[in-house]
């Protein structure tokens, strides 16, 4: 009774490594351009931004995160913008439902703030809702964490890679082959 029971198990956690090791995890990015190309966004002067949030991924349905500012940014939410199903706001979590399983990369919401021109060096980052513990892309067959996210820094001098190398999942023996002699 106990071997069955023990083969199904052994079968299961097979399977989740594979699906783990074969599906790629969404990301979000945030730009300041409509052709996702600036990571960047200078706040010198008071006026109206729009910033573009976008998913990379190999297959997504849906998403759910909100945007947060760390200290130093002055701007102020005015808006979210989609063409997709949404419900909440960026501020405190957003969910968006693109209605089909959609793969590459595209535009998810356009988020408006009035900025001041009084922002020093910050960011805008993707987090998670509130009462989620990460940020959410849900392919088109479960809910995975969004990894790899991008961050908008506001009048920063740094220059910043605006697409960070993706992190391949790996199964735990793969990391313990790592420290074999």
């Amino acid at each position: 009774m106990k071997l069955p029971l023990l083969a199904g198990l052994a079968a299961a956690a097979s399977l989740a490594i594979w699906y783990a090791d074969s599906h790629a995890f969404g990301r979000l990015s945030l730009y300041s351009d409509p052709a996702f190309t600036a990571c960047t966004l200078s706040d010198a002067a008071p006026g109206v931004a729009s910033i573009y949030v976008v998913e990379t991924a190999d297959i997504s349905v849906a998403v759910w995160f909100r945007v947060t500012a760390s200290s130093g940014f002055t701007g102020v939410w005015l808006s979210d913008a989609t063409t997709y199903s949404k419900t909440g706001s960026s501020q405190t979590g957003l969910g968006v439902h693109f209605n089909k399983c959609l793969s590459g990369t595209w535009l998810v919401a356009t988020i408006t703030y009035q900025l001041f021109g009084t922002s020093t060096c910050s960011q805008l980052a993707i987090a998670p809702g509130e009462g989620l513990a990460v940020p959410v892309c849900f392919d088109c067959f479960d809910e995975l964490p969004c990894f790899n996210n991008t961050p908008l820094h506001v009048n920063c001098n740094d220059s910043f890679d605006c697409n960070p190398v993706a992190v391949e999942p790996s199964t735990w023996g793969h990391v313990k082959a790592l420290y074999r002699r």
